[in-house]
């Protein structure tokens, strides 16, 4: 079960959680307003590469930035699993008194995608670019072997460039610019957390079938300027739900 461990007062900001495996989970509120939105990173990404969304919402939407299990301030337990953090979505999102809204980017939308299959109390969910397996497209462990390889070798921002080139597939101009760019000290610091993520990825199954179970309405997004795959993912996955906008 879930738990909250402190004072639940409206002037906290922080909040513990513990997971059905005991992991402690961190959400962070960084705006105030009458409605609750918990908001998931993806990939090697602390709770604040959200914050520049959330400061648009301030004054309509309480925004909590979670930390997932390994990275920032939440904690981490072995073995790893996409099922885990389906456990670690849904006990932050039942914390709150009411259902609430709930938005991720990249594997974080996956892992919201599964707590909402599974029954999490979600109002909505908004997505941005779930990398789900689809007929087009389907990825390999490889890139999460070749990712494992730098890392091991004392290479973690290497590890970092070929993730965002090869497995996201962002031109060299992007990444580049990305690190010259804030927060580019805090992925390569969470990098080693990515390969993990990305071999249970690719073991997610091509069929949508489950993600017909998920009533509440979900909006997804796509980057105008993203590769193909992730836009043909978007739309199967919006195909598979009975309540989707992209």
């Amino acid at each position: 079960m879930s738990a909250v461990h402190g004072h639940e007062s409206p002037a906290d900001e922080f909040r513990r959680v513990t997971s059905v495996d005991g992991t402690s989970l961190v959400v962070e509120r960084v705006t105030r307003g009458p409605a609750v939105v918990v908001m998931v990173p993806g990939g090697p990404n602390g709770r604040r590469v959200w914050a520049a969304v959330a400061a648009r919402l301030e004054g309509t939407h309480s925004c909590w930035l979670m930390d997932r299990r390994g990275k920032g301030d939440s904690g981490d337990t072995a073995p790893y699993s996409l099922e885990r953090e389906y456990e670690d979505v849904t006990a932050v999102a039942g914390s709150f008194d009411e259902p609430v809204l709930v938005a991720g980017h990249s594997s974080g939308a996956v892992c919201v995608l599964g707590a909402a299959t599974r029954g999490a109390r979600l109002t909505g969910l908004v997505l941005y670019e779930p990398p789900w397996p689809h007929a087009g497209w389907h990825p390999t462990a490889e890139g999460a072997d070749e990712m494992d390889e730098f890392i091991a070798a004392g290479r973690p921002e290497r590890a970092l460039e070929f993730g965002l080139r090869e497995l996201v597939g962002m031109p060299a101009a992007a990444v580049a610019a990305m690190r010259g760019g804030p927060g580019w000290a805090d992925r390569v610091a969470l990098v080693h957390t990515w390969p993990r993520e990305v071999r249970e990825i690719t073991r997610l199954p091509a069929d949508l079938a489950p993600l017909r179970r998920i009533a509440a309405p979900v909006l997804l997004l796509d980057g105008e300027r993203s590769p193909a795959h992730h836009r043909q993912a978007t739309s199967g996955i919006a195909a598979a739900l009975p309540n989707a906008t992209v």
